[in-house]
């Protein structure tokens, strides 16, 4: 009788430590999965926002409505680093030539951080905000969420290429910039005799 108290208590923690685990990187990569969400927007609710991540494995694409339709298709596994976009003038591929630093200077660094700054805030704002569920569970549509936003902040912030066949880096790291250390500096020291100070009788 101990033996099966025992036992039923060991199946109940081990459940309840399994469900509390957050998905892995390599875990998030493998999975697929197709997660849609809408919400009542313009014109009193009459026209709806709506926001899909269809994954399979490498590829994430995201589909957004709000006013006109737009899609972003990511292969995480692919190089050079890029961005499908397909909106109402055909499809574009963004290419990376460089580092995406600041939100506003986007419009000068070009398309592609221009896609990557809109598609990141349609991630954030339509999707992690108001996603259900747990953020660590890949069955929930907010970990779905969270699991795609980890990926492509990777893939196309940081350039890691990934692969189902080696090695997944850690998606929850953020990169370590160099930046540049500014020099302090410092007042030169003159050397020489001070002047006199005059004193009044």
């Amino acid at each position: 009788m101990e033996f099966i108290k025992f036992s039923f208590l060991f199946i109940l923690m081990m459940g309840a430590a399994h469900a509390q685990t957050r998905f892995s990187s390599k875990s998030c990569l493998e999975s697929s999965y197709k997660m849609k969400m809408t919400q009542k927007g313009f014109l009193f609710g009459l026209i709806n926002h709506s926001f899909v991540i269809d994954k399979r494995n490498c590829i994430v694409h995201i589909t957004h409505k709000k006013y006109f339709p737009k899609e972003w298709i990511i292969d995480v596994c692919r190089e050079p680093v890029h961005i499908k976009v397909t909106s109402a003038t055909g499809v574009d591929v963004a290419k990376k030539e460089g580092e995406c630093l600041k939100k506003d200077n986007s419009r000068d660094t070009g398309d592609f951080c221009s896609q990557y700054f809109d598609m990141m805030d349609v991630m954030q704002d339509d999707g992690l905000i108001f996603a259900q569920g747990d953020r660590d569970n890949l069955s929930s549509d907010h970990g779905k969420t969270f699991c795609s936003y980890l990926l492509m902040r990777k893939y196309l912030n940081d350039s890691v290429i990934f692969s189902r066949y080696t090695e997944v880096p850690d998606i929850f790291l953020d990169k370590v910039r160099d930046l540049p250390v500014p020099t302090p500096t410092v007042a030169p020291v003159v050397e020489g005799t001070p002047a006199p100070v005059e004193t009044k009788p």
